[in-house]
């Protein structure tokens, strides 16, 4: 299959909708025009079921594209399209009465377009199951609807974090959330399938994706926490990626053993790891951190934040009321200058997050940052860095991210810059320079930090 056709392929989720709504704006005129006095509106029927017809072929062949792309698989992947098929055929039929067998259609047409509209949906819901996974709909049911479905009781609200399932709980609504699009019994993308504990032990095509009691061994673990723009991050295609805290919950939940029919409190789990699992239960408000409150951060005034929009850059509050700003440029490939970096003074006591991605950056350009006392998270990936450029990141004290990925200037030599960096927590190393050795010696130094590069995909110290 070539790749011309699986991008038509993907076309098929955009069209998809003209055929529901057209069989449903075709059913309405024609019900419309069921008594003999409202006769005059079977004149525009046949145009109405030909466009409703037409529109469902193309939705069948785009949707048969799709399906080549692999992944698809399962009860519903199977009904969705016989249904879509069976769909579109029954349109033609009801198109060629219209036009050539027009007492037919009178006697027979309600009930036809009845069939239709039953069809669309079913249709509907079974390519439903293949986006969400089957139990989507019925999530939220009352008990008697389950029943009739054939699912298990809903599970009660949890009222305290010591007494949630680790697993049904707390993980797998994460994965839900978060993977269950590309993931699911239906849709397994890589041949993995995150719907229930047991599949997810199986892993995909490429074999096991959790290594219980070894998080950052875990291939799920090193795919969510790469650069977001790397091949390898998942979620892929753009979709919303887990929250740090999320991460972090992922984390320990592998660490312990990948604990599951039991509860949080039976299972050794740190204090801040409890709060961040009672957030996520919705049982706590989110803490701030002193650091994160708005008056932590330096006012910075309309006319500076004008001025950085508009020399070029992409800017937003760290979070609502804060003075906290996430910069980044305003897209891939956009080239960072001069005036943009100028821009950046006013505000440097603000800055928190700073995405100078595939901006063309270069050392020069990268020691005339200046001084950021706050900034958490920088990346720099994909640009021009070399070992030079690093000393300018010596006095970032604040730093607990890097992002160094694509810099193939930067070796081993280029590590000794960032041994100051008493705060740093992860440090990225992909497409650069920097060897197995380079990695090990800074993180002698840095002993919380985590390092992710090619000659150890992920890296800690004491590992």
């Amino acid at each position: 299959m070539s790749d011309f056709l699986l991008f038509l392929g993907r076309f098929h989720v955009l069209v998809l909708h003209l055929p529901i709504g057209m069989v449903l704006l075709t059913f309405i005129v024609h019900w419309l025009g069921r008594n003999q006095f409202q006769n005059r509106n079977h004149q525009i029927l046949p145009l109405l079921w030909g466009c409703t017809a037409f529109s469902a072929i193309v939705t069948v062949v785009l949707g048969l594209l799709h399906f080549t792309e692999g992944g698809f698989t399962g009860p519903s992947a199977t009904a969705h399209r016989l249904w879509g098929i069976g769909f579109a055929g029954g349109t033609i039929v009801v198109w060629f009465l219209s036009v050539f067998s027009i007492n037919v259609y009178r006697q027979w047409g309600t009930s036809m377009s009845l069939l239709l509209l039953a069809a669309v949906t079913v249709t509907g819901h079974y390519g439903g199951n293949l986006t969400h996974g089957s139990t989507y709909l019925m999530e939220f049911a009352p008990q008697p609807v389950r029943d009739v479905a054939g699912m298990e009781p809903a599970r009660e609200r949890v009222t305290s974090t010591g007494s949630a399932d680790p697993w049904h709980d707390v993980v797998k609504p994460i994965l839900d959330q978060r993977c269950s699009n590309c993931h699911n019994a239906d849709k397994q993308r890589g041949e993995l399938d995150l719907s229930s504990l047991d599949a997810l032990m199986v892993g995909g095509e490429s074999g096991a994706i959790v290594l219980a009691g070894n998080a950052r061994g875990s291939d799920l673990y090193k795919r969510i926490t790469l650069p977001e723009n790397h091949d390898n991050f998942m979620p892929a295609e753009g979709k919303t990626p887990l929250t740090e805290e999320q991460v972090q919950i992922l984390e320990w939940w592998i660490d312990a053993g990948l604990p599951s029919d039991t509860t949080v409190s039976s299972v050794q789990v740190d204090p801040e790891v409890t709060a961040l699992i009672a957030v996520d239960l919705g049982l706590a408000a989110p803490e701030m951190s002193t650091r994160e409150t708005a008056d932590s951060y330096s006012f910075v005034s309309k006319e500076a934040l004008e001025q950085m929009t508009d020399s070029g850059w992409q800017v937003r509050p760290l979070m609502q009321d804060s003075n906290g700003l996430v910069v980044s440029v305003l897209s891939i490939g956009q080239p960072v200058t001069l005036a943009m970096i100028e821009a950046l003074g006013p505000a440097a006591g603000s800055i928190v997050d700073l995405n100078m991605a595939s901006s063309g950056l270069d050392d020069d350009m990268l020691s005339l940052l200046g001084d950021m006392p706050v900034l958490e998270y920088l990346n720099l990936s994909n640009n021009s860095i070399t070992d030079s450029g690093l000393a300018s990141l010596g006095d970032v004290s604040s730093l607990k991210m890097l992002n160094l990925y694509g810099n193939q200037g930067i070796t081993d030599e280029g590590m000794q810059h960032l041994q100051q960096l008493s705060n740093l927590e992860t440090l990225y190393l992909w497409g650069t320079s920097v060897s197995n050795e380079g990695m090990t010696g800074v993180m002698t130094i840095l002993p919380e930090l985590s390092v992710t590069g090619q000659f150890a995909t992920t890296m800690q110290s004491g590992e």
